[in-house]
């Protein structure tokens, strides 16, 4: 072995010993310190992306609550819908049917049965350069039109100068008279009045807005508190009848109900207005004026201590204080399918997951329809017998458990969705359990309508005595117009006043 390799050998056993003794210590301790702060970045990290994945859900439920309350207040026309390849559910079934072209006519007034008089246009000469006409025709029209404001206001209004005989009686020590003596030497007659509860129920006219259409109308002057004392003159005179109305509602096979908010001014029970309308008929029940709370659908819905309305089958939203309230309870399919139908055109939701909503949405609505035709079937008595209906009711149960099935992609309204689904499904299929008891709720749903209407124009009622008022009003109004021809409105308004003949006002 030369002297070289000897001291080669020599520093290559000192590096050896360098990196064994000093530096693979250093390294070591270096390596169990970034070890131990490896692991804490990882624990911090899992912690972050935890936190991250809840604030996204967070993000996500309050980007659709915004979403909800921009459609409330701009309605639903500033929702943008996303470009995406997946396509709803078309609401017309007749697929690859040319739609029918209407007919010329349907577009045109229908010839009027009675011709009240005639106008004759003659044209014997040219007006251009005065050469007489030959070849003469008669082209014939009609024209309907009102008679003359002037004329109008005439025939309508009538003053009745009306003398009240009264006499002292010895015997009662009383005077007596043919009819009450009013207090006020002018008075509004019981049509006008009629009138005034029409405009005010029926066409939703302010007070301000009657006041202008009498005045233009018949030339009647006339004030807010005219008003509001005949309209609650009017209510006292139906209270028999909305009662009536009550008590008729009780003895159907089922009933709707819903509420929407209606504010009251002063100290009121609650600024909440409830309906209540049947399956049989179209009495239709109107609260006003009250909270929203289970004690109000209790005393609506009635006693159940008796048979009828023990038995009597509820029928409403997924609402919390309906929950409990009914023996036979049938849910709304119309209220879950407009949440999907909701999520499903979300512009919120990223493609993956709006994807799946609508494909959610596209299931709950192909299942709807089939619900609608099993419905029409089982009304129509058209099963063959008891195990061919149930047959079919149990393959739209197993549909229904399939779509309600959670799913890693269903965003958190769409897993609550599911749950109250889940948790309630019996309820959904009452209606193919019970004949007679409709799919969804939307008479109740329509009954409200006109209050909606209503509440944008008035903002509510002044006091409780004037929601009480309403809800006679609405109740007795509604029932009578949708239960009767609507041209035969007064007849059967009178009817129900039940009004003394001896006062005709």
């Amino acid at each position: 072995m030369s002297k070289l390799e000897a001291e080669e050998i020599k520093k290559r056993l000192q590096k050896l010993y360098n990196y064994e003794k000093v530096l693979y210590p250093q390294i070591k301790e270096r390596y169990e310190k970034n070890k131990g702060k490896l692991k804490e970045i990882k624990t911090a990290y899992s912690v972050l992306e935890k936190e991250h994945k809840k604030s996204l859900k967070q993000m996500e439920k309050i980007l659709l609550e915004l979403e909800e309350l921009r459609e409330m207040v701009y309605g639903k026309k500033q929702r943008l819908r996303k470009k995406t390849k997946v396509t709803l559910p078309q609401k017309d079934s007749r697929k690859g049917e040319k739609p029918q072209k209407r007919p010329a006519t349907s577009y045109r007034r229908p010839k009027p049965e009675e011709i009240t008089g005639e106008i004759r246009y003659d044209l014997p000469v040219c007006p251009d350069c005065g050469e007489e006409l030959t070849q003469s025709k008669e082209h014939i029209s009609y024209r309907e039109d009102l008679e003359g404001l002037d004329m109008l206001l005439k025939q309508a209004k009538k003053v009745t100068k009306r003398i009240i005989e009264s006499g002292y009686c010895d015997k009662c020590q009383k005077r007596k008279s043919a009819l009450p003596i009013p207090k006020q030497e002018v008075i509004i007659g019981q049509n006008t009045k009629a009138t005034l509860v029409y405009l005010h129920v029926l066409l939703g006219l302010s007070y301000q807005e009657i006041e202008g259409y009498l005045k233009t109308h018949y030339d009647l002057e006339i004030s807010s508190g005219q008003i509001a004392r005949s309209l609650e003159e009017q209510s006292d005179l139906l209270r028999p009848y909305y009662q009536n109305i009550f008590t008729d509602l009780h003895h159907e096979a089922g009933c709707h109900y819903d509420e929407t908010s209606w504010n009251v001014q002063g100290e009121s029970e609650g600024n909440y207005v409830w309906v209540k309308t049947g399956t049989d008929s179209n009495k239709t029940i109107f609260w006003f004026g009250r909270s929203r709370g289970k004690g109000v659908a209790e005393k609506l819905r009635g006693d159940t201590s008796l048979e009828h309305i023990k038995n009597q089958v509820g029928i409403s939203d997924d609402y919390g204080s309906y929950r409990n309230l009914f023996e036979n309870h049938a849910l709304c399919w119309a209220h879950p399918h407009r949440k999907l139908r909701d999520l499903a055109e979300s512009a919120i939701l990223e493609d993956p997951i709006l994807k799946h909503c609508r494909k959610v949405y596209g299931n709950f609505a192909k299942l709807y329809k089939q619900m609608k035709k099993a419905k029409e079937k089982f009304d129509l008595g058209k099963y063959k017998n008891e195990a061919e209906r149930m047959q079919a009711l149990q393959e739209l149960k197993n549909i229904f458990d399939k779509i309600t099935v959670l799913h890693n992609k269903d965003p958190d309204k769409l897993k609550n969705i599911k749950k109250s689904l889940q948790a309630r499904k019996e309820r959904y299929f009452t209606c193919l359990r019970i004949p007679g008891i409709p799919l969804d709720n939307n008479k109740a749903e329509r009954a409200l309508r006109k209050v909606v209407l209503k509440r944008r124009k008035c903002f509510g009622s002044r006091s409780q005595k004037g929601a009480n008022v309403l809800s006679i009003l609405y109740s007795v109004v509604f029932s009578i117009y949708r239960e009767n021809p609507p041209e035969d409105f007064f007849q059967f308004y009178q009817e129900a006043l039940n009004l003394n003949e001896k006062d005709p006002q």
